[in-house]
């Protein structure tokens, strides 16, 4: 009898320790296992060649990146589309309108500049830079048990109120890689709705690991994917492919 129960005893506390993960553990093994802190610090600048499908059709698309410095552009009948681009101080995109490249509002600006101090990864220096994460238990998506984590970095101003920037991060709890991240829409006729970006097809690229497919979901809908042929790592990248253009 006192096996027995010594044996259910022990279970219950190895089946405790699978399940004792804290927010900072599941990060720090995310880190560790796509590639470790160092190899991901090592990443100065990135190209990334792919195809968007969205609405039936394909685009090629080209994304690149650099310190804080970011740019994803497409071709569409023969034309170049930039949405969006940072050049470290200024946001821009294409206006579908008239076709030309228009700076952001001050709001969109002040949030793209701080997406693009997070390159390479967001969470290799978060509490240095104020963020938190929260466990908020586990969840079945996309077929996998995941670890449910909220990611907070710091607030941002939408419409002159300071509001909370926050996403869900849906870690795989054998490999603690993120397969979904959540956010809700901040501004526009869409606000206050969900959208998950799905990652998948993991391939090591310098070192490191990151999703070569990726799906954007609106109210569980698929409104765009997005599949990279090519990934380049530390690849000199001319300051000027940023710029706003000066002919605008």
């Amino acid at each position: 009898m006192m096996k027995n129960l010594m044996s259910v005893f022990m279970t219950f506390f190895l089946t405790m320790g699978l399940y004792a993960q804290t927010a900072e553990e599941i990060v720090s093994k995310y880190v560790e296992n796509t590639g470790g802190k160092d190899a991901w610090s090592a990443i100065s600048s990135m190209k990334a060649t792919g195809t968007i499908k969205a609405q039936g059709m394909e685009f090629p698309a080209v994304m690149l990146t650099k310190n804080n410095k970011q740019k994803v552009s497409f071709t569409f009948q023969g034309m170049t589309i930039v949405q969006p681009a940072f050049d470290g101080e200024t946001g821009w995109q294409t206006n579908f309108m008239n076709m030309k490249a228009e700076k952001m509002e001050a709001e969109d600006n002040e949030i793209a500049k701080a997406e693009a101090e997070d390159f390479p990864n967001p969470f290799l220096s978060y509490k240095e830079k104020g963020y938190t994460v929260e466990l908020q238990g586990t969840e079945t998506v996309e077929g996998t048990d995941c670890f449910k984590v909220k990611f907070t970095k710091k607030p941002v101003k939408i419409e002159g109120k300071e509001e909370e920037n926050s996403s869900v991060y849906f870690f795989d709890k054998e490999n603690f890689v993120p397969l979904v991240v959540r956010s809700t829409v901040k501004k526009g006729p869409a606000k206050g709705k969900f959208v998950e970006t799905v990652l998948s097809d993991y391939q090591e690229v310098s070192g490191v690991m990151m999703p070569f497919s990726m799906d954007n979901k609106f109210d569980g809908q698929t409104q765009a994917s997005i599949l990279i042929q090519k990934i380049e790592a530390n690849v000199p990248i001319d300051d000027k492919e940023f710029a706003f253009p000066a002919d605008n």
